[in-house]
This record gives C-alpha cells, structure tokens and sequence, in this order.
C-alpha cells in the first residue's frame, strides 16, 4: 500500500478541462504547420529555365558563339536579340543592335554571331566573320544569357 500513497498527496495538478484545451491547441498547431509544409510543395509551378545550348569558341582571332539547341520556350522565328538574348563580353553587355546582316535580330539553332574588335568600340557582336576585325590575343569571359537563363559562363583565349 505504500506504493499508492505517492500518489494520494494533496498536490494539485492541472485540471481535466485544461489538459482537454492544451491538447487541442497542439493538435490545431502541428495542423497548421503541416498545412503550411505541403501547400507550399504543390504551390504552382515555377517558370523553367530555358535549357538551350551553345557552343562558344576562339576561331580566326575572334569568339564564335553558335546556338546548337533551342530551349522549350524558344519561339518559331529563334531567340530575338533585343528582348530574349544577352552577351557579355567581360562584364560589358554587348550591344547588337543594327549590326546584323543576315539574321535580322534574330538567333535560330544552326547559326553563329561573332565577337570582335570594332572601329571606336572595344568590343561589338555581328553575325558574319567578316565584319567582326580580329581580337587581341588576350583571355575573353564571355557570359550568354538566353530569357534570363545563363547558357554560358566561361573564358575563351584568343592566341
């Protein structure tokens, strides 16, 4: 009998009522944080990434940077230059616009655009080899960005 006597003392614990209220309270709580947990997973999507690929090399003193594939969103006409495609040579976006000959601003899989020396400019982009004058030989980071997606993250060495 002594063993029950532990338990007979005149303490007092919280009430029934309260224990009842608690538990709901952490019931509703780990509910709450479940719910918060699995909405966010199958919230809506996010946008994808453009997975186009190109291929960028130093060719006859210039950088040759040639769209291979086109991504998902890739429209029937090719990327647009002025809206859809950026290129950076060392930091500096390279502006493109009015220098293309054949490609009208666009860029369609198959084709190239070069990086070169213009006259009054360190650095222009054109679409033919031709009117692209060789680079120094020197180390070129060259970044291509397709609809907000980089592409092409490296250096290229013109020797």
């Amino acid at each position: 009998m002594k063993a029950n006597r532990k338990f007979i003392e005149d303490e007092e614990a919280v009430s029934a009522v309260i224990g009842v209220i608690l538990m709901v309270a952490i019931t509703v709580a780990i509910a709450a944080t479940v719910y918060v947990y699995v909405s966010g997973m199958m919230g809506s999507p996010s946008t994808e990434s453009e997975n186009a690929s190109v291929v960028v090399r130093a060719e006859n003193g210039r950088i040759k940077i040639t769209l291979t594939t086109g991504g998902n969103n890739m429209p029937s006409t090719g990327y647009n230059f002025a809206s859809s495609v950026t290129i950076r040579c060392n930091g500096t976006a390279l502006d493109e616009a009015g220098t293309f000959d054949a490609l009208n601003t666009a860029f369609e899989v198959g084709e190239s655009v070069y990086i070169g020396n213009g006259a009054g400019v360190t650095v222009i982009i054109d679409d033919l080899a031709s009117d692209a004058p060789q680079l120094p030989a020197n180390d070129y980071y060259i970044t291509v960005t397709i609809l907000e997606t980089v592409i092409f993250d490296d250096s290229v060495t013109i020797v």
